[in-house]
């Protein structure tokens, strides 16, 4: 339990948030786009991941990892399962980081920064201003 909802112990804890925030706000940006085209009735079909899994199954499955980055992204703005929400960041922008550098797209060099970011929440966790700092605090009691 420890590991999961840490104690905030000191001021530098702040960096953390802002870590947080910055992940998910690129996270929502990224999205924002696909679930408009939704919206609209224009479904988008997401490029690496037709590369990884084949035409078949596209826009299913584009939806569901947006789905799933959506649903991460609301987890770090609220602080919920910090570390855990931040192994799916992990896994993912190792892949998308990867494949873009790899196919000569630099604007998904970003990922890597993204990854650094999710690494150092998922070894220190973001107890500060967050529903994993609330449960903390009741577990210790």
């Amino acid at each position: 339990m420890a590991f999961m909802f840490p104690k905030a112990t000191s001021k530098g804890q702040y960096a953390y948030v802002a870590l947080r925030l910055a992940i998910a706000a690129f996270w929502l940006n990224s999205d924002l786009p696909r679930w408009v085209s939704l919206a609209a009735g224009n479904p988008q079909a997401n490029g690496i991941v037709r590369n990884l899994f084949g035409a078949s199954m596209v826009v299913p499955l584009t939806y569901l990892f947006t789905t799933l980055e959506t649903l991460g992204a609301i987890a770090l703005i609220l602080g919920l399962l910090t570390r855990l929400t931040s192994v799916w960041a992990i896994v993912e922008f190792a892949i998308t980081g990867t494949t873009g550098v790899m196919g000569g797209s630099a604007g998904l060099a970003k990922d890597f920064g993204l990854l650094a970011g999710a690494l150092v929440l998922l070894a220190n966790g973001s107890p500060l201003l967050s529903i994993d700092g609330l449960i903390a605090k009741k577990t210790n009691k």
